[in-house]
């Protein structure tokens, strides 16, 4: 089965296509170069084999014309360039300045041209490397002269020219995709800023704002951001304001049934079925009660209204004053081992002990009651580990069991509210930590919550 295409960034596609257009650009010019180079230093060794060539033909003609002199001997009285070789035909007869006899093959490129009286110029690849071929008629001695020069030079120019065009349009390249890589860094910069504006937005940081800017293009996506910010934390104040007004409205009736309930509890001469019904609407009443005081403390928690001062305090105090406030044993905190200091966290004492009480409370009702909290030192976080032996979460509960109002089944599933957890992963969300569910390999549930810790303090 193939693997899904991974999508290439705009980062990537930037860089990419600046290289790109480096590579297009350098290959270019890298080309037009070698060939006009080519073409210039193909005719500049033309030119001077042919001068060569007329001057040394010369020679052997003003010999030949002597009375008694054999082409031999003219061509013996030469001092042919190095890597040359001189061909002379005569009367059908071939004559070389060298023990090669190759040279009807040699010149077969140009002979056509010099037999019609013309002087002739081109390549053979019958050598290695090839060779300029120029061919000059003799009339005066009814002879035909051929001088072949190795171009071995212009091979290793060109040869040198093409390795250094190919590197300057390799390093062109990866220079331009470094080009591309910081363009493409400096074009992104804004949207890397929105991004991490949305992420401390998401946090919960409802006043990050992005600078405003005087770039036309920015202006608009800024405006909207800040814009978006606002109407997110207006809606949010509306939503706390109302849940809380709404709960406080409707505590003055509450406290009423209750009291008028409890009355009714204590009066004598209540048949079975009335005193029955008057505990049903006492436990209903109680629980209304606790879903109306935890919508109060969720509301000051979005809105922000419930951050007293922050102190530093020890997180194994914190768990024991939790675990007393619940009437759970203190003995159920993991103890730690002799000389090993705690580490501190820096916190809303009250919120957090809310949060540890709900966290204890959520094990008694649901997970079977707690068996063990641990407090785990991190370096820069301390993990609150809240165990219990129950059925543990099922699988498709998880994903939203810290959601207000989830409840994730249990024996004792309708006692709660449904807000305990969400008032938890609020409480951590605004210390800046994270809470989540794991599974006991032994069996049953644990939770646990991270909060940073106070870097270098230990007790």
């Amino acid at each position: 089965m193939r693997s899904p295409r991974r999508a290439r960034g705009l980062r990537a596609s930037v860089t990419l296509a600046f290289a790109a257009g480096a590579l297009a650009l350098s290959a270019a010019l890298a080309l037009g170069t070698y060939f006009s180079a080519r073409h210039f230093l193909i005719e500049q060794r033309e030119r001077t084999a042919t001068r060569q060539a007329f001057t040394d033909s010369a020679v052997v003609r003003d010999d030949l014309l002597t009375s008694g002199t054999e082409v031999g001997d003219a061509l013996g009285s030469l001092s042919p360039p190095a890597g040359a070789v001189i061909y002379v035909r005569r009367h059908g007869e071939w004559y070389s300045s060298s023990l090669d006899s190759a040279g009807p093959d040699l010149t077969s490129t140009v002979q056509p041209v010099v037999g019609q009286g013309q002087v002739g110029v081109g390549w053979t690849t019958a050598t290695d490397p090839s060779s300029v071929v120029v061919g000059i008629p003799l009339p005066a001695v009814d002879a035909e002269y051929y001088e072949v020069s190795s171009a071995e030079e212009l091979d290793h120019t060109l040869w040198t020219l093409g390795i250094a065009l190919t590197v300057c349009a390799a390093v062109t390249t990866l220079a331009g995709a470094g080009v591309g890589r910081a363009v493409s860094r400096h074009i992104l910069a804004p949207l890397a800023d929105v991004a991490d504006a949305a992420v401390r937005v998401s946090a919960g940081d409802l006043t990050t704002r992005l600078a405003e800017t005087d770039d036309p293009d920015l202006a608009a996506l800024v405006g909207s951001f800040n814009h978006m910010v606002d109407a997110l934390h207006e809606r949010i104040e509306q939503d706390a304001r109302f849940a809380a007004d709404v709960s406080h409205e409707l505590r003055t009736p509450v406290t009423t049934l209750t009291t008028s309930l409890s009355l009714l509890e204590h009066t004598p001469g209540l048949s079975p079925r009335a005193e029955e019904a008057v505990h049903l609407m006492s436990d209903e009443l109680a629980r209304f009660r606790r879903a109306l005081e935890d919508l109060l403390v969720l509301g000051r928690l979005d809105a922000g209204r419930d951050e007293a001062e922050r102190v530093v305090i020890d997180a194994d105090d914190l768990v024991d004053q939790a675990l007393r406030a619940t009437r759970l044993p203190p003995d159920l905190l993991a103890p730690r081992p002799p000389g090993t200091p705690g580490p501190a966290v820096h916190v809303d004492r009250v919120q957090v002990l809310r949060a540890l009480a709900n966290l204890l409370r959520n094990a008694e009702l649901h997970g079977g009651g707690v068996t063990r909290v641990s407090v785990l030192d991190g370096g820069s976080v301390v993990d609150v580990r809240v165990e219990d032996d129950g059925p543990g979460v099922p699988e498709a509960d998880r994903v939203r069991i810290f959601e207000r109002f989830a409840r994730a089944g249990g024996a004792k599933a309708g006692t709660g509210s449904g807000l305990g957890l969400s008032i938890v992963a609020q409480t951590v969300r605004n210390h800046g930590g994270e809470v989540w569910y794991a599974d006991r390999p032994t069996g049953g549930a644990a939770f646990v919550m991270r909060l940073p810790s106070v870097p270098g303090v230990r007790r």
